[in-house]
């Protein structure tokens, strides 16, 4: 107890092990629900898509250990996984959420491989390799011109004043930070829409869920992993009062 009466700030409990089981089994059981109230036909789908889900996942777990083989089969891999939406099939809210769960690699590795094989054919990507490619892809992005990565790689196209088989990782890194500071404004790619939708339904949610508790007035933001809401000490005090 504080000299003032008031009691010392308790910090905030990091989830344990033991909360992540109960979210995952939460999460099992919602999807247990809805298969139970689907029709048959619905369940027939859910099922497929649930099975190749898991086969996808399975193929992508199989290939990290030789990724620097396999990254474009990783790539080809991911993306069904994000255009299908197959993560619902998995209990996952969003493609962030099954990346996070099942631990299958950093949201920005998944992106960045699912963009190689969205701009590059398997065989120019696989001889230039991972790092190369990707970086060949983020140089493309960057510059004003409608640079095609397949196009720049076939015509072997000068890039800082050299061919682009002479040209290293670090070269293409620079390159793309010069070329970003020229270029005009571009539209959203569909992996930063996808993000951004994704965060605006947390918040959407967040806020329904706050009103639920009373709480009208709130500024809602997303950070990372954190949905992060702040919002004044009276509209508490006011529910409070409310309950005694």
């Amino acid at each position: 107890m504080l000299g003032d009466g008031s009691q010392p700030a308790v910090a905030p409990k990091e989830p344990t092990m033991s909360d992540h089981s109960t979210r995952r089994s939460a999460r099992r059981e919602e999807a247990t629900t809805l298969v139970k109230s689907a029709t048959a036909k619905e369940r027939k789908e859910l099922a497929r898509d649930r099975e190749r889900g898991e086969d996808l996942l399975a193929l992508i777990e199989r290939r990290k250990s030789v990724i620097v083989e396999s990254f474009y089969d990783l790539g080809v891999a991911l993306r069904e996984l994000l255009r299908r939406e197959l993560f619902r099939a998995l209990g996952h809210a969003s493609f962030k959420a099954l990346l996070a769960e099942r631990q299958v690699m950093s949201e920005a590795q998944a992106y960045k491989l699912i963009a190689l094989v969205e701009h590059l054919p398997r065989e120019e990507a696989l001889r230039l390799g991972q790092e190369k490619a990707a970086a060949l892809v983020a140089y493309a992005e960057a510059t004003p011109e409608p640079d095609r990565p397949a196009e720049l790689a076939r015509a072997d196209a000068p890039i800082g004043g050299k061919p682009l088989s002479k040209v290293s990782v670090r070269d293409l890194k620079a390159a793309a930070v010069a070329a970003r500071g020229k270029r005009p404004a571009r539209p959203a790619t569909p992996a930063a829409r996808e993000r951004r939708q994704h965060a605006a339904a947390l918040v959407k949610a967040a806020r329904a869920a706050l009103r639920r508790g009373g709480i009208t007035r709130a500024t809602v933001v997303v950070k990372g992993a954190q949905v992060v809401a702040t919002f004044a000490a009276s509209a508490v005090e006011r529910l409070l009062e409310d309950r005694g």
